[in-house]
Formats: structure tokens, C-alpha cells, sequence
């Protein structure tokens, strides 16, 4: 009887043992909620998402959950400037242009460079470089900048060519920034805000003559429809930055490891999204060629750059004038 209990104690005390080693690992554990916005086919989410979980489950398989709130569950991208430093959100997909509001030096991504993907890529990368400045820029506001991918730049679809800024005078043209309004009037256009959603049918009866929109959405709005002729002119209408934010606080309120863990798999997810960013656009360009357009995506090598660049140099200098130095200093450097 006496083995039986004690059989039977030294059950109880493993059961307890197994119960308290769970509960630990439970309470050991880090749940990471990332807010994203717009369609789940968008390479921001589809690509981006799974790449960042593989690379959590290979810096920290044991101690990180990953909770995904797709589709604005948590927040909409224009609710991230105010709702990542507030701690509404904690880790949150973000277009970096439209923090201006709240980093006015992400003014740099409507501004006229003329750069290209791999320019702007080299300059976000190197030592002092601009991820390593806007990071500064994002703490000041209460907020941590932990991945930066290109979109690229904006495409203008046209029934007519339209491949130097003179092309542009006297069209009506649908903008969707104020530094692509002030580069469409300096070019002797007329700027037409007018809803994403509504820019098919404005190019259908004709409301505007061209329309200014990411080139990935020439393919979700059916632009081959409308439109005989895709121009991508450079960055010389600013480009679409995407990126990755966290709240300061939350972060640095993270376990150490965990937090090591997380900046070094959104490093390594946001540089996995930049490549199948330059993987989509050229299946696109292929694929919008195949549909009867005409794309024209322009090089420092083309005859129309030269004139690109010389439109667009006040509006260039203007812009850089409002930037810190910091910031205007490594665009004027590539100059």
C-alpha cells in the first residue's frame, strides 16, 4: 500500500512537473501581430508574409508566433502614421510615402530623381545610407523602420505615346500625389485626382487622357482595355516605397532574443520581397507586351531621360530644400 502511494505521489508529481514546464512555455512565448491592408494577392502579403515566418522559424523556432490580421483587420495603410507611434498597432505593413505627415523626410519617395531600382536599392543599403537615416528619422516618432521594399515607379498608361514631359502639355492626367500634381503642372498638364478604382473608366470615356498608377495595377485594372501605351519614366515621378514599422515601445519591450530574432527575419523577408518585386515586373512587362502594349521603361541611356532630367531639376531642388541634410545629401551624391 505504501509503494502504491508512493507509485502513485511520484505520478502526480511528474503530471505536475509536465503541466508546469507547459505553462512555462507558454508564458515564454512571443506573439507577433502584423497588420496588413489591400488584396491578399499583393506581392506585400502573398510573398512576403510566408518568407517572414520561414526566417522567424529559422532565427527563433521555439519563442515567436507570428499572428497575421490581413485585409485592414487592425489598421488601414493610411492609419499607420498615427497608429504605429501610438502603440495601436505594433508591427505594421506600410507605404513609407505617406508618412510625410509624420516623417516629413519620406518626402524623398515623391520626389523627382530619375533613379532606378538597383540606384535606389544601393543607397538604401550602404553604410549611412538611407534605410540607416530614415531609421533615426522613425525612432525620433516613436517608431522602429525594420524592412524597406521597392515597388518601383509609377507607370503612366496613355492612348498616345507619351514619353517626355513636353508629351504632356494640354493632357488631362490622373495623379495620386501632390508631387506627381506639381510635375504634371510644370509640364503644362492638368492633374486629376480620381479613385484608383474609378481609372478604367476614365480612361474608357475619355475623362482623362492619360492615368498615372503602380505598374502592377495596369494589370488589376485592365488597363490593356483602355490604353495602347505604358510608360515608365525612372523615379522621375517619385517611386512606391513599401516597408515594414514597428511601435518603439513594444519592441524594445520584447524579450532580447526575440527582438533580435524579429529585426533579423524582417531584414531578411523585406530583402526576399525586393527580388520577387523585380521578378513580378518583368513577367508583367512581358505579359502586358503580350496584350498589345507598348512599354517603354526608361534608362539613363535613352535620349528621353536627358529631357526628364532637365523638367524635373527645379521641382528636384525644391523638394530636396525642404529635407534634412542627411537625407538630401545622398540623393545629390548620385546626382
Amino acid at each position: 500500500m505504501r509503494r502504491f502511494k508512493g507509485l502513485a505521489a511520484a505520478g502526480i508529481s511528474a503530471t505536475m512537473l509536465l503541466v508546469t514546464a507547459s505553462f512555462s512555455a507558454q508564458a515564454q512565448e512571443t506573439t507577433v501581430p502584423l497588420a496588413t491592408w489591400g488584396g491578399a494577392n499583393h506581392i506585400g502579403v502573398r510573398q512576403f508574409v510566408p518568407a517572414l515566418e520561414e526566417a522567424l522559424k529559422k532565427e527563433q523556432p521555439n519563442t515567436i508566433v507570428l499572428q497575421h490580421f490581413p485585409g485592414g483587420q487592425l489598421a488601414q495603410d493610411k492609419d499607420m502614421p498615427v497608429g504605429i507611434p501610438m502603440g495601436q498597432v505594433k508591427f505594421g505593413w506600410i507605404t513609407v510615402n505617406g508618412w510625410s505627415g509624420t516623417v516629413p523626410d519620406t518626402k524623398i519617395m515623391d520626389a523627382p530623381t530619375g533613379l532606378t531600382m538597383a540606384q535606389l536599392d544601393e543607397i538604401i543599403e550602404k553604410p549611412n545610407g538611407l534605410m540607416d537615416v530614415l531609421k533615426t528619422k522613425f525612432e525620433e516618432k516613436n517608431s522602429e523602420l525594420l524592412g524597406l521594399a521597392d515597388l518601383g515607379p509609377p507607370a503612366v498608361v496613355s492612348k498616345v505615346p507619351l514619353k517626355t514631359p513636353q508629351d504632356f502639355a494640354g493632357k488631362k492626367v490622373r495623379v495620386f500625389s501632390e508631387g506627381q500634381a506639381e510635375a504634371v503642372r510644370s509640364f503644362g498638364g492638368s492633374p486629376v485626382t480620381i479613385p484608383f478604382a474609378d481609372v478604367y473608366s476614365a480612361m474608357q470615356y475619355g475623362t482623362v487622357d492619360a492615368a498615372i498608377l503602380g505598374f502592377q495595377g495596369v494589370d488589376s485594372q485592365r488597363m490593356y482595355e483602355v490604353s495602347k501605351h505604358v510608360l515608365v519614366p525612372a523615379s522621375f515621378l517619385g517611386t512606391t516605397m513599401m516597408g515594414w514599422a514597428a511601435n518603439k515601445q513594444w519592441i524594445e519591450g520584447l524579450p532580447e532574443q526575440d527582438r533580435v530574432a524579429l529585426e533579423k527575419a524582417v531584414d531578411e523577408a523585406s530583402h526576399s520581397n525586393r527580388k520577387a518585386i523585380i521578378a513580378e515586373i518583368d513577367q508583367l512587362t512581358k505579359a502586358y507586351r503580350d496584350r498589345g502594349l507598348e512599354v517603354t521603361i526608361l534608362t539613363p541611356d535613352m535620349p528621353e531621360f536627358a529631357a526628364w532630367k532637365e523638367a524635373t531639376a527645379p521641382l528636384l531642388k525644391s523638394t530636396l530644400a525642404g529635407l534634412s541634410s542627411d537625407v538630401s545629401a545622398l540623393i545629390e551624391a548620385k546626382e
